[in-house]
């Protein structure tokens, strides 16, 4: 199954990054939010396509990219009545995507999902198997030894990161 279009909030993340490979290998178009330092990033991890958050309104940017809205918005980085402006973004009949809480639809008739973090049987494994050959990049934004496990929270917190934070025991 291919979906295409769809729009990654918050793609040059842990998850986004993820997010924008495995939509790429299922035939997605991607159009991916981040810096303006993060496009080369995100396009080699497979975005066609990536809007600056930092300069531009991604819900404009992203309608005018794909005419008529994408069929699926993954935002990672809004909840409630922020993801309005997200959900806004997709087609008429299209869905929202997040981990975060928030409305069932919105305008348009624009559905919502709210993901857990519970994957099906499996499928760790398989993403295990394709980021031990490479056909995942895992990148790492910053790792801690867990004595600095506090500085880690604060630095992720505070500071844009790349991809992921590990604390090493």
């Amino acid at each position: 199954m291919s979906i295409s279009p769809l729009v990654v909030v918050g793609a040059s993340g842990g998850i986004g990054s993820f997010l924008v490979q495995l939509a790429r290998q299922a035939g997605a178009r991607v159009v991916a939010t981040g810096r303006a330092d993060d496009a080369e990033f995100l396009k080699d991890l497979g975005a066609d396509e990536t809007v600056d958050y930092t300069s531009t309104d991604i819900t404009e940017e992203t309608l005018r990219r794909v005419l008529g809205g994408v069929d699926v918005v993954i935002d990672l980085a809004n909840a409630g009545p922020g993801l309005e402006g997200s959900a806004a973004a997709a087609r008429p009949g299209g869905r929202l995507i997040s981990p975060m809480g928030g409305p069932p639809a919105f305008d348009r008739e624009v559905t919502a999902t709210y993901a857990g973090t519970v994957a099906p049987q499996g499928r760790l494994d398989e993403l295990a198997a394709q980021a031990a050959d490479g056909r995942l990049r895992v990148e790492i934004g910053g790792n801690y030894a867990f004595a600095d496990s506090r500085q880690a929270l604060i630095d992720f917190s505070a500071h844009h990161v790349r991809g992921k934070v590990t604390i090493t025991f």
